[in-house]
């Protein structure tokens, strides 16, 4: 279980007015919240505790490991309490989509790396469906209230991409958009990668009782590189899109006020190209479900440790993380459980 605020984490909280995790606060222009808003928080009812430290929030569809229940975004400004899974559990896969579609896509490169590798491409996708169902039923969500959603949730969590569906009277049609730039633009990089997510697509539809018959492919809508971004309000990263100067918060886009800035912009604003504290990114994921652990787990041999090392390592830079202290380098690595080898 992990600490609810993020100054416990070694990150100054994002609600600290001294704080400019990491190193933004100045360049996203976000205003702190008004003292009346943290009084008035500070008089309700505490949150229900978990008996796991598994929580999620009905507001954002966030779903957190915690000690307490205390959002570990934003603390002092949201008035939800992270809801714990044995009170009611989440009704549906969202988080698992949304952390697919908006979270950092390192973890998809180095999965589609092992995929192109694999001799079997269709038994690895069904082992990284298994663990999909296996963290889904250890959070208690509850897949088989929307079958064709959980299907959706697999795909775009493991993939990092959305997934459109067609239903035709010879069967489903699962369309993963825009993949090409981490899951291969060559053929036998693409029937790889197809071979791998359709067949944990099937794993997956089986478990959910769908009889129909299910294909995929991969469908091209726009070029180039997505969009990244970081909100210094929440300290939080997004990748998603084509890249915009102004972009709402993909997680409650009507209710934040604030606004994710572009991770060029920033670093132009703060005069240098590596403004990030990996600490951030390593807390993000360890108040996450771990599927991405288990997938990582199952697709990696220990042999291949050290180029999925690389991997991360290279994506950092693209991100502009500041790779200067190796300690938290290691620390946001062990996080995804791709520890340094021992004589390596």
């Amino acid at each position: 279980m992990q600490d609810s605020q993020a100054s416990h984490d070694g990150v100054p909280s994002s609600h600290d007015p001294s704080a400019s995790a990491p190193g933004t606060a100045a360049a996203s222009g976000a205003h702190m919240p008004h003292g009346n808003m943290a009084a008035m928080l500070a008089r309700l009812p505490k949150g229900a505790t978990s008996p796991s430290g598994r929580y999620w929030c009905a507001m954002c569809k966030k779903m957190f490991e915690l000690d307490e229940p205390v959002c570990p975004y934003m603390p002092t400004m949201c008035v939800n309490t992270p809801i714990p899974v044995e009170t009611v559990a989440p009704g549906s896969a969202a988080f698992y989509e949304r952390f697919g579609l908006f979270y950092p896509k390192t973890v998809q490169r180095v999965l589609a790396w092992c995929v192109s590798r694999s001799s079997d491409p269709a038994q690895l996708g069904v082992q990284l469906a298994e663990e999909f169902l296996a963290d889904t039923a250890a959070w208690s969500v509850k897949l088989g209230s929307s079958p064709i959603e959980a299907v959706k949730a697999f795909l775009i969590y493991t993939s990092g991409f959305d997934a459109a569906v067609r239903t035709t009277p010879e069967g489903m049609t699962f369309y993963v958009m825009d993949a090409h730039g981490i899951w291969g633009e060559q053929m036998e990089e693409k029937r790889k990668s197809k071979g791998a997510l359709l067949a944990g697509a099937r794993r997956v539809a089986r478990e959910m009782g769908i009889a129909e018959p299910i294909d995929l492919h991969f469908m091209t809508v726009t070029s180039g590189p997505m969009g990244r971004y970081y909100c210094a309000q929440c300290a939080m990263f997004f990748e998603f899109g084509q890249p915009q100067s102004s972009v709402t918060c993909p997680f409650m886009p009507q209710k934040c006020k604030f606004k994710p800035k572009p991770i060029d912009e920033i670093a132009r604003s703060e005069n240098t190209a590596t403004p990030f504290d990996p600490s951030v990114l390593a807390k993000i994921l360890r108040v996450s479900p771990k599927l991405y652990r288990r997938q990582l787990g199952i697709a990696l041999a220990s042999n291949d440790v050290p180029q999925a090392r690389d991997i991360v390592l290279d994506d950092l830079r693209a991100w502009g993380f500041d790779l200067s202290d190796a300690g938290k380098v290691e620390a946001l690595l062990s996080t995804l459980g791709l520890e340094a080898q021992q004589g390596g």
